[in-house]
């Protein structure tokens, strides 16, 4: 039997992973090409500038590239079954061990360089006792889940070493800067110039960076695909001394939920940086957002921050959750001059727009250096701002300070919900056969070991696949 080939786009987690599971199972009998449209792993930071630097200046190289956004993320490896969206179904359905598979997920990374120690809340159980004690108190839900922190300084050089591994023991290659326009029903990649590569498997696996170019290739194939409810809030910056206790004590990566009282609306916080950082996020012509790195293990700045985030699911006649959120996130672009917008929460309390000569006073100063002083107020619906204020409130009976006038309020701030691709249990498309899909960008997962489980499964099902044909022949 013939080498048979296997097309990936996306060099993110579910992609590499994707490739691992393959090239792992069956290394004799797969020929793997992964393309990417950002660049190689080696060139998404700026040789001249610290890492740092590079991800203020240059925020798309943030998004894209190989390791996907994960690579200038704060690189925490979230090690639970539902964090990321529903793994153990997911795996359930293909007959596999949700544990077992994140537990290689995350031997491959330690493998590969990832620091050895985890943040585990339940090996203090005191403080974890605690915490969720308070949380109880005022009817917020604490999850407990063992995380592994990378940083965003050491995420590139474990990347770096996985895309080693691969290409050095495997028929695997992996090509950097490549725009794939299309793929067809006959597995068909087509490039620039109209060039196209036919193979006998696709894993589609774009991230979010790709998510809205996926969404418009599935419409023009018929592939189905569904309306996922949208992630939009704020960043929060505080004096690192506020999240201490419990980001050294309990959980590095704290995940708190809560409902609002007067909507009943579902508000979270996601990607706390413990003396981290601030930076901007380019998600696409027009629209800046803000996102939070925490650069090395131990920190080195003198504030923590991390995302606010409102659920909002919609219903007929506006279902469009992507487009929704664009749409608050360039309202809030423009207003910032195509800055981030930045505001005291006292100001936003009290209704009024920050001021420069205000934040250069004000007792938390701003990591991130290129924003506007402004009213966020303007830009997000009044809903959004209540919904803000009362989650603050709640958060601070469990974590006091966060509620402080002199809070910083970064926006826009929002996670983009990919379109859900209609797949089997094997994550293969149910319209076309020999069509996989995997990760953020089809909407099947949210971060980096969510978005590597998916793409083990998907390369199960076409591993499941490649057997059928041996026994035809």
């Amino acid at each position: 039997m013939s080498k048979l080939k296997i097309g990936i786009i996306g060099a993110g987690a579910a992609g590499l992973f994707g490739a691992y599971e393959l090239t792992k199972e069956d290394p004799e009998h797969v020929e793997i090409k992964i393309f990417d449209a950002g660049p190689a792993i080696e060139d998404r930071n700026c040789p001249q500038k610290t890492e740092y630097e590079c991800a203020q200046c240059d925020p798309c190289r943030i998004m894209s590239g190989v390791g996907g956004a994960g690579v200038w993320s704060s690189g925490i490896l979230n090690l639970h079954k539902k964090i990321g969206g529903d793994l153990e179904a997911l795996c359930d359905k293909v007959d596999l061990d949700v544990n077992r598979i994140i537990d290689e997920i995350d031997s491959f990374f330690l493998a590969n360089g990832a620091p050895n120690n985890v943040f585990d809340p339940y090996t203090n159980g005191k403080e974890l006792i605690e915490l969720r004690r308070k949380c109880a108190a005022v009817d917020i839900r604490f999850i407990p889940i063992k995380q592994r922190l990378l940083g965003s300084k050491n995420t590139p050089k474990v990347i770096k070493s996985i895309v080693n591994y691969l290409e050095s023991n495997f028929d695997l290659e992996i090509i950097p800067d490549t725009r794939i326009k299309a793929f067809d029903k006959h597995k068909n990649l087509i490039f620039e110039e109209n060039k196209k590569e036919q193979f006998d498997f696709l894993l589609i696996a774009p991230g979010r960076w790709g998510m809205l170019w996926l969404a418009q290739q599935c419409n023009q194939l018929g592939i189905k695909t569904f309306y996922e409810p949208l992630d939009i809030g704020v960043r929060i910056e505080v004096p690192s001394i506020v999240l201490e206790n419990i980001c050294e004590n309990v959980q590095r990566d704290p995940k708190f939920h809560i409902i609002t009282p007067t909507y009943n609306d579902f508000i979270r916080t996601f990607c706390v940086n413990h003396e981290g950082y601030v930076v901007k996020e380019n998600y696409e012509e027009n629209i800046v957002g803000v996102n939070g790195h925490q650069i090395s293990l131990n920190g080195d700045s003198e504030t923590s921050n991390f995302a606010f985030l409102i659920r909002q699911k919609l219903t007929a006649p506006l279902e469009d959750t992507t487009e929704y959120g664009r749409s608050i996130a360039k309202q809030t672009s423009i207003l910032g001059g195509y800055k981030p917008l930045l505001q005291t929460l006292g100001d936003l309390r009290s209704g009024h727009r920050s001021r420069q000569s205000l934040i250069e006073r004000n007792p938390v100063q701003p990591t991130l250096n290129d924003y506007t002083p402004g009213d966020i107020a303007m830009a997000y619906p009044y809903r959004f701002i209540t919904d803000i204020l009362e989650g603050l409130n709640n958060l601070d009976k469990v974590i006091p300070g966060v509620n402080n006038n002199s809070t910083l309020i970064y926006a826009p701030e929002f996670k983009r919900s990919a379109k859900k691709v209609d797949v089997n249990e094997n994550l293969e498309s149910k319209q076309i056969q020999d069509i996989f899909f995997a990760g953020d960008g089809a909407g099947l997962s949210r971060g980096i070991v969510a978005a590597a489980v998916s793409g083990i499964i998907a390369a199960k099902g076409i591993l499941h696949s490649i057997n059928k044909i041996r026994k035809k022949i």
